[in-house]
């Protein structure tokens, strides 16, 4: 069964509503979605209702921005959307993202570029800097999302602010708390790959329970070293499209992943 467990909807940083991601999930032969979106949850109610009406399972899902010395993104899975630590965790990372804003804008006015927040904040769910970049790009300030990044939000943007995150282990120990599985989310686009299977390591001694594998941009060595890794921890795999709707390269489902048996058993997927 094909399955896409990293999808973004506008309660983050995605175009699409969570009813929209399950008709095109549907549309492009998926059985099972989660709508993982950035350091919210808020989305996961209506993509549980549709998913029961359209016939796509859908399991609560959310991706933990965190960071120790480098960004690490960590995935939960069949977490309780209504565990008061995560709620009350999310909600603190909601304001610190508002702050972080706050100062963005400024280093932009400084630069002469001004921007109204009330344009930026996300009434749906948690605002980040990809919600600055569409502004960006409509004021005429860059021409698509790379350039926005590259000149003004990046870590060499002339407007960059670093986040006030939690710790990858910090993120693991909430989504266990929340019930959930904690997976490593891309793992391959971690700037330090060199120290991965450390980081893995480590994470594993807190309760990390999988590995993203199969993603639009690893190539069958990431994925079969990636597996290997797996393996040795006693990792689950898992695959999703890291889909954001509008403004991204990649459609729903587009990592091509089957869900395996191991992965079903931990997530409570039903394989049809």
């Amino acid at each position: 069964m094909k399955a896409d467990l990293h999808i973004h909807s506008r309660c983050s940083d995605g175009s699409d509503s969570p009813s929209e991601i399950v008709v095109k999930a549907k549309r492009n032969g998926l059985g099972c979605i989660a709508v993982t979106d950035h350091d919210a949850v808020d989305g996961t109610d209506e993509a549980i209702e549709a998913g029961k009406k359209a016939g796509v399972q859908v399991i609560a899902g959310v991706e933990l921005s965190t960071y120790s010395v480098t960004d690490v993104h960590i995935l939960g899975y069949r977490i309780d959307v209504n565990n008061a630590e995560l709620r009350g965790r999310l909600a603190a990372l909601r304001e610190k993202r508002l702050e972080r804003i706050d100062a963005i804008l400024d280093k932009l006015a400084e630069q002469g570029i001004k921007l109204d927040r009330a344009q930026i904040e996300s009434k749906d769910g948690s605002t980040g800097r990809p919600h600055v970049a569409k502004l960006l790009i409509a004021k005429g300030y860059a021409a698509n999302m790379t350039e926005a990044f590259d000149r003004y939000l990046g870590e060499n943007g002339s407007a960059y602010v670093p986040s006030k995150r939690m710790t990858p282990v910090e993120g693991v120990r909430l989504i266990l708390a929340a019930g959930g599985v904690p997976v490593l989310a891309h793992p391959m686009l971690i700037k330090q790959k060199g120290r991965l299977e450390d980081l893995i390591r480590g994470l594993a001694a807190e309760g990390l329970g999988g590995i993203e594998t199969y993603y639009p941009s690893h190539t069958q060595a990431d994925i079969a070293a990636l597996r290997g890794v797996a393996a040795r921890f006693g990792m689950i795999t898992t695959g999703g499209s890291d889909y954001h709707g509008q403004g991204k390269a990649g459609d729903i489902g587009c990592s091509d992943w089957t869900v395996d048996r191991k992965t079903a058993d931990v997530l409570g997927i039903k394989i049809k």
